[in-house]
């Protein structure tokens, strides 16, 4: 009888102890997001506009496409890795000397959501299925090497992965679809960030700082490119509601079931292992938490930076 009741009251109070423990981990998460959305205050700053995406040539040599330094490399002063910053060499790919050796198998703190059970290292067999699958990633060709994830991401809006493709359609008017690549190269985005070398400032955020996203969170085992050190496709686009990984298109972690009718382009947008949402950084440096229930109207005009659409935080 009296295991019974031990066993009963255990029950009771497990859900309780699993929700504590998963708001303490939302709140560290929160508390680095809002770091790196600090970072980038800082740096803008220091130079009057935010960091670039990733420069790299046109050409889209597999070299071109991930071994370029992307916004990290930038901030990385303004959060406590300047020791690491100030020896790499950002004339070089990343994986060039000396680069590959200080990228490899490096875990940089306060960089991976404590919710998500993916490992901060990640494989390079990752890339195993794109378009460069046996040729320069990150730091390296692939090989029993790893490198960082990334779980911050900055914020392209409402833009399209690619040509003609919207994963939610284009509305009439095309704003919850802009531009295309991600921004990659020269293309811009309608966000604050771009995949590519065009970059913005804070003045370019006509819709208000404090109704802009900035940053947001994402899952980096359902999605190849979201890497620390790569330079493609390194930013979120809400086109996406907020976790898609949820929905039968999604990406399975890999290595499991992961690319797999179209899954690449819906793992694009913000998602977490928070339940019920995602956390995002916005423009003027607070930090919500934003229910996948939202309306979609508004969740477009959040990432937009100059929708002209009036769009608010939900409360």
């Amino acid at each position: 009888m009296v295991i019974a009741i031990i066993g009963t009251l255990i029950a009771l109070l497990l859900p309780a102890v699993q929700a504590a423990r998963e708001a303490a981990r939302r709140l560290q998460c929160a508390n680095q997001l809002k770091q790196v959305a600090l970072a980038m205050h800082n740096y803008h700053a220091a130079h009057n506009t935010l960091p670039t995406g990733a420069y790299c040539p046109v050409s889209g040599s597999c070299g071109n496409i991930y071994g370029c330094h992307n916004w990290f490399t930038s901030i990385m002063p303004y959060l406590e890795q300047t020791a690491l910053a100030d020896q790499l060499d950002t004339r070089k790919r990343t994986y060039d000397a000396p680069n590959a050796g200080l990228i490899l198998d490096r875990v940089v703190a306060g960089m991976r959501c404590p919710s998500d059970p993916a490992p901060a290292l990640q494989s390079h067999d990752r890339f195993a299925s794109s378009g460069c699958p046996s040729g320069v990633h990150i730091a390296g060709p692939r090989d029993t090497s790893k490198s960082m994830a990334m779980w911050y991401v900055p914020s392209g809006g409402p833009v399209a992965p690619d040509v003609g493709t919207c994963m939610v359609p284009a509305w009439s008017d095309g704003m919850n679809c802009v531009s295309r690549y991600q921004g990659y190269a020269g293309h811009g985005a309608p966000g604050l960030f771009s995949s590519g070398w065009v970059t913005y400032t804070f003045d370019h955020c006509r819709d208000g700082l404090s109704n802009t996203i900035l940053i947001g969170e994402v899952l980096p085992a359902i999605q190849k490119d979201f890497m620390l050190f790569n330079s493609h496709y390194i930013v979120a686009t809400t086109n996406l509601p907020p976790n898609q990984h949820n929905t039968p298109m999604a990406c399975k972690p890999f290595p499991n079931n992961w690319v797999q009718n179209g899954c690449h382009f819906w793992s694009l947008g913000y998602n977490s292992y928070h339940p019920g949402g995602v956390q995002v950084a916005m423009a003027d440096g607070s930090v919500h938490f934003i229910a996948e229930s939202v309306d979609y109207r508004t969740w477009v005009f959040l990432g937009h930076r100059s929708s002209g659409q009036v769009a608010q935080v939900p409360q």
